[in-house]
């Protein structure tokens, strides 16, 4: 356990610093925004061709909700990426204030 002289004081360290901030954008909102589009997309694909006769709509749907769901949400991920990685470009300082309770 390091003793009290080796740790500066709430007085002797600075109150005002400069960080570097930057913008991202939430994947989880891409990730979540592609679940619903490859839902809505299952069930219209599910819907748009005939019934196949080995196959209940209920099947389809399933096998497409999982994979049209999964290349979505791959899908919408990358975009997020490409989104993320063009936001995050630019930077900025801000100044932390330490504020003591």
């Amino acid at each position: 356990m390091p003793s009290d002289e080796t740790q500066p004081s709430a007085s002797e360290s600075p109150r005002e610093l400069n960080a570097v901030v930057r913008r991202s954008a939430k994947l989880s909102s891409f990730m979540w925004l592609g679940a619903i589009v490859g839902a809505i997309l299952a069930a219209i694909l599910t819907f748009a061709f005939p019934e196949h006769p080995e196959f209940s709509r209920g099947q389809v749907f399933g096998f497409l909700l999982v994979f049209v769901t999964a290349l979505s949400v791959l899908l919408f991920l990358v975009i997020g990426l490409i989104v993320n990685f063009f936001v995050g470009r630019r930077t900025g300082t801000a100044t932390i204030t330490r504020v003591d309770d």
